[in-house]
């Protein structure tokens, strides 16, 4: 049976209807900003389909109807451009994977039905709102974490303990955990040497320290010290400087994460000329905040005849 089209702004979608509810089959098309809209001829929109949106290369934004209850394995996955996903705040079956290798989605976004109002998240401030899905966004991608994507739960006192309990656990394996397994995986194109794994898994737990610090709601003071002395202890001087290699390569251009940096005392006495001699002449705005720092931090020097002052 041939499936159905639905009309978007600049594309297709294909759907089938059964028992009344709409199963969103595949797409095709242009959309940069798709809203999948709730109803089709009267039958309410309730499943995204396996491999439904799978490598649409120029979704930017999508928007799920309320009526949702299901995405299917891998529904939305490698969708390069893909970076926020608005998702109605109830509880949702998930398949396999719906995000796999969507590489620069930066949000999931809970919005609360109009008919099933969720007083806590209403009374969330903004901050609240976008650390949550900043934060559910990277859920998406912690091994055996399935329970971080309960989406209703979401943004929740426990959901917050449940997310940093999981990355505090990443954070405190061992730096070889996992490499055996990548070995046995048999694949050509993958570098399995023991140093490119270990220094590879540093800069994902540097990632996770750095995002979790700056989106830090509802985080508990000791979580958050275990971040920064990660942080810090692989920083430039440090006898591995991940923390200094990721923020140049990746957030080199984003102040909030030098800033914290900074902040943090990643950046210190010891390793400032170092650090601004391997910035080279990149990133002249983060040079900038470092120098500033570094004269705001320099010792207040004496006039030679105050000495002589009684």
């Amino acid at each position: 049976m041939q499936d159905n089209i639905f009309k978007t702004p600049k594309g297709e979608l294909y759907y089938t209807i059964k028992d009344n509810s709409v199963t969103v089959t595949s797409y095709s098309g242009d959309d940069e900003v798709l809203e999948i809209p709730e109803t089709i001829e009267d039958a309410k929109v309730r499943t995204i389909d396996k491999k439904a949106f799978m490598n649409t290369r120029s979704l930017r934004r999508v928007v799920l109807p309320d009526n949702i209850k299901k995405l299917s394995d891998w529904c939305f996955s490698y969708c390069k451009m893909l970076t926020e996903v608005e998702i109605p705040k109830r509880t949702l079956a998930m398949g396999r994977s719906p995000f796999l290798g969507d590489s620069k989605l930066v949000k999931i976004m809970p919005r609360s039905r109009k008919d099933y109002p969720d007083k806590k998240f209403i009374s969330m401030n903004d901050k609240e709102k976008e650390d949550t899905a900043r934060l559910l966004a990277c859920a998406i991608n912690l091994k055996e974490a399935d329970f971080l994507l309960n989406i209703k739960e979401a943004g929740r006192d426990e959901w917050f303990k449940g997310f940093d309990h999981k990355i505090i656990s990443f954070i405190e394996e061992d730096d070889e955990e996992g490499h055996t397994e990548l070995i046995l995986c048999g694949e050509e194109d993958i570098d399995c040497t023991l140093e490119s794994f270990i220094r590879n898994k540093r800069k994902e737990k540097v990632r996770l320290a750095f995002l979790r610090l700056l989106y830090n709601t509802g985080i508990e003071e000791k979580t958050e010290n275990q971040l920064k002395d990660y942080l810090r202890d692989h920083s430039v001087g440090c006898d591995s400087d991940e923390s200094w290699q990721v923020l140049k390569e990746e957030f080199g251009h984003e102040k909030k994460y030098y800033e914290l940096y900074v902040e943090i005392g990643c950046l210190n006495d010891e390793n400032f000329y170092d650090t601004l001699n391997d910035l080279g002449d990149k990133h002249p705005e983060m040079k900038a905040v470092f120098i500033c720092w570094n004269e705001q931090n320099k010792p207040a020097e004496t006039d030679f005849f105050d000495q002589f002052e009684l």
